[in-house]
Order: C-alpha cells, then sequence, then structure tokens
C-alpha cells in the first residue's frame, strides 16, 4: 500500500501511536493530527478538533483514509464531561463535516464497547447501547454523527467498538499509565509488590494492540458502512493480569513479589462475551495472548527510564 496517504487524529496516543508505526513499516504516508507537536519521523499537523475553522484550514489535503483514534477519556479529571462532549462529540462531527467532501476512501473510528453499558453476558452488535458514563456516551454521539452523515453524503465509515487494549507504551511519557497492564507492571517495578483496588474478580475482554492495528489496516478496504465490535473473544480477569506480571517479574528478578488484593470488595466474578463473529466472517484474523512478551516490553522501558 506504499504511497497511500492517512491521517491518524490522536497518532500520538496510546493505541494511535502503534497505529502510526505499522501502518508506517507497511508503507502507508502517515500524517498525524494532534493539538501538541512533538518530535516524530510522521507528517505533523497541529490543529485542535474542537476549533472547525482551524480543521478547514489545516486539512487541505487528499487523503485516501482517515483512522480517528482521538480522544478526551481522563474521566478523572475535572469538568470532564464537557470536555469529553466538545472533543469526543463535537470534535468527531468537525472532522466529518470537514471531510465529507474530500472523496476519502475510508473513515476509521475507534469507539468503544462501553457504549453498551454491560459488563457480563453476551454483547454482540444488536445489543441495544445503553451508555452509563460521559466516556461511553460521548463516543456513541460520535457513532450517531457517522450514521447521520453517511445516511446524507454516504460518508464511508466503519465504527470499531474496542474491548480493553493493551500493548507498551511507545513513550515513557505516556500518560497512559493508569491502565490495567501498564499499572500492574509499574507497580511491580517501582514498590516490588502488586495493590489492586479489587478483589481481583472482574472479567474483561483484553485484545492485543498488534492485533488491532492488523485488524484496522484490513479493513481499509471495507465498503459498506459497518459497526464491528473489535474485541479478542478472550476473557481473563484483573488477578489473571496480576499472575502473569508476578510470573514475569520472578522470571526476570529472581524474587517473589507479592499480590494484595481489596478483600472489601464484593464483586463476584462474571462471564462476559463480547462477541467478534461478525468482524472475522469479513476479517481474517486470529487473536493472540501476548500478555508475558508485553509484560516484558514494559519493564524494558521502565528500566530504560528508571521506572519514572
Amino acid at each position: 500500500m506504499s504511497g497511500k496517504k492517512v491521517l491518524i487524529t490522536g497518532g500520538f496516543g496510546n493505541l494511535g501511536s502503534w497505529i502510526s508505526e505499522y501502518l508506517d513499516n507497511l508503507g502507508y504516508i502517515v500524517f498525524i493530527l494532534s493539538k501538541n507537536i512533538k518530535d516524530s519521523p510522521y507528517n505533523i499537523i497541529q490543529a485542535d478538533i474542537t476549533d472547525i475553522n482551524e480543521l478547514k484550514e489545516k486539512l487541505d489535503i487528499d487523503f485516501d483514509y482517515v483512522i480517528h483514534t482521538a480522544s478526551y477519556n481522563e474521566f478523572f479529571h475535572n469538568n470532564y464531561a464537557k470536555k469529553a462532549l466538545l472533543v469526543n462529540s463535537l470534535g468527531s462531527r468537525n472532522l466529518i463535516e470537514i471531510l465529507k467532501d474530500k472523496h476519502i476512501k475510508k473513515f476509521i473510528y475507534l469507539s468503544t464497547f462501553h457504549i453498551y453499558g454491560e459488563n457480563s453476558g453476551v454483547i454482540t452488535e444488536d445489543t441495544i447501547p445503553n451508555p452509563e458514563n460521559d466516556y461511553a456516551s460521548t463516543h456513541l454521539f460520535a457513532e450517531y454523527y457517522l450514521k447521520q452523515f453517511y445516511a446524507t453524503h454516504k460518508f464511508p465509515s466503519t465504527i470499531f467498538r474496542l474491548t480493553n487494549s493493551y500493548g507498551t507504551p511507545k513513550s515513557i511519557d505516556s500518560n497512559k499509565w493508569y491502565l490495567v497492564l501498564n499499572d500492574l507492571v509499574k507497580s511491580a517495578f517501582i514498590d516490588n509488590k502488586i495493590i489492586l483496588n479489587s478483589n481481583g474478580k472482574a472479567i474483561r475482554d483484553f485484545i492485543y494492540m498488534g492485533d488491532v492495528c492488523k485488524v484496522i489496516e484490513k479493513s481499509l478496504s471495507l465498503q459498506e458502512h459497518q459497526i464491528l465490535n473489535l474485541s479478542s473473544n478472550q476473557t481473563h480477569s484483573i488477578l489473571y493480569i496480576a499472575n502473569k506480571v508476578k510470573f514475569v517479574y520472578k522470571q526476570r528478578y529472581d524474587k517473589n513479589i507479592e499480590i494484595i488484593l481489596n478483600n472489601n470488595d464484593t464483586t463476584l466474578s462474571n462471564s462476559l462475551t463480547v462477541d467478534n463473529s461478525r468482524l472475522k466472517k469479513i476479517i481474517d484474523i486470529k487473536f493472540s495472548n501476548k500478555f508475558e512478551y508485553e509484560i516484558n516490553n514494559i519493564f524494558d522501558l521502565l528500566e530504560l527510564n528508571n521506572g519514572r
């Protein structure tokens, strides 16, 4: 796919940086849309997606594909609801408005399975959305905008409802160290123990970021407007992840570390299936279990930067 231009919003982010590197290695010409400038081998477009006039000025380029990963997901920040609405919903609409007449071949939107509002049972694309927080609601609003513009302009989009992706941050300066795997490895590295805020029984669908990148690249050729669950259909408990970190720590440092559970948490183990059969019917992909590999890589990153 050499020479094809792809715009990645949020290309410096946790997942966006993985996608940028992956597509660059395949020969795509990568453009990153970001509010902040960083040293990068890619083409950088500095713009705020909440400012439609700035977007009009900066996006005067004929892209072949657009992958929209930019979102404001730090729900623990002050005034999160307003910021999330401006970035995740209105910002997404601004992008679509600017790009709708650019004749792009595909617009990929990374939404979230949290729009379903379910953490147990079987979740398919036909499960009725029932968002329970601003993070989920604002991503669902963006989905509705894509549905709207497909109806009015045949805007060529695919929506992926992503589960819990994991992979080593591309930079020690990542702002996603609070994500489960990153947090547990950093806790083990710095504190020589793992402290869980829960009893560890909660089940989640975890998907390797390398697999996410493969799916996204393969999906660029999809023609129809589609909504697809992007999951591994492999669920693990938080305690399972913690024990993986403990195992790798023992291998690397020849020391045992303690896993401290929150025994006041009465959460029961749940049954969860985020069904990906619709995705696998149209994209040939075999999902991986890369926990130990990525745990080692995260330890490498922390060692290289003295755990900061």
